[in-house]
């Protein structure tokens, strides 16, 4: 399982944005005509990836890929084991348990173990995508104090700007205020046991869904 570069979320500082945007509008017309609007940019990139708490998410998510690998390493085996023990005892058993031994055997490698592979990596993207969002949300009334103090009208993300004076650039002063608010966010850990608890459910409802058709 190939290591993700890590994404960031944006929701978080997307609606600060669309909150201080919309808290410009309730200026009087004749003051929004006559001022220029006060532009401030912020590098949610930088406050992920350089924030005391977002730097301790990196370590925490190679461990938690390695819990999963292992797991799942774990299950490969114990399916070759399984899968050894058949082919040595297959002359022993009758016909239909051979068919049915098979069957099983033959589902295990072919659907589930993909299955429960596809899904622990989505939960492992998932939670790395949730402690970056922690950053960010954390990072929100700090944002908006800065805007506030400044009167501002915009902030936009570093991303969406081509060139802006380095003066516009809040992203030192959040990180500063962030690193006393914030030191640490945990990374959600990932259980093969919880990942077969899903893939039951999923089924069951399947299970609910074809009898339900069949009424």
């Amino acid at each position: 399982m190939k290591m993700r570069s890590f994404s960031f979320a944006a929701g978080a500082v997307a609606m600060a944005c669309a909150t201080f945007a919309a808290g410009a509008s309730i200026a009087p017309a004749e003051a929004q005509s006559s001022k220029a609007p006060v532009i401030l940019i912020v590098d949610r990139t930088r406050l992920v990836s350089q924030s005391k708490a977002g730097q301790t998410i990196p370590d925490q998510a190679k461990s938690v890929q390695a819990s999963v690998k292992k797991e799942l390493e774990g299950e490969a085996a114990k399916l070759k084991a399984d899968i050894e023990k058949y082919q040595k005892n297959a002359s022993l058993l009758s016909e239909e348990v051979r068919q049915k031994t098979e069957q099983e055997l033959a589902m295990r490698q072919q659907v589930a173990l993909p299955q429960q592979a596809q899904i622990m990596e989505q939960a492992f993207v998932a939670a790395v995508q949730s402690a970056e969002a922690k950053v960010l949300v954390e990072s929100q009334p700090i944002l908006k104090d800065i805007v506030e103090s400044r009167g501002a009208t915009i902030l936009l993300d570093r991303s969406a700007v081509l060139y802006a004076a380095p003066e516009t650039d809040v992203t030192e002063a959040v990180l500063k205020q962030l690193d006393k608010k914030l030191k640490r966010v945990d990374v959600e850990k990932i259980s093969l046991a919880d990942v077969k608890k899903r893939l039951e459910e999923v089924a069951k409802k399947q299970r609910q869904a074809n009898a339900d058709k069949k009424k």
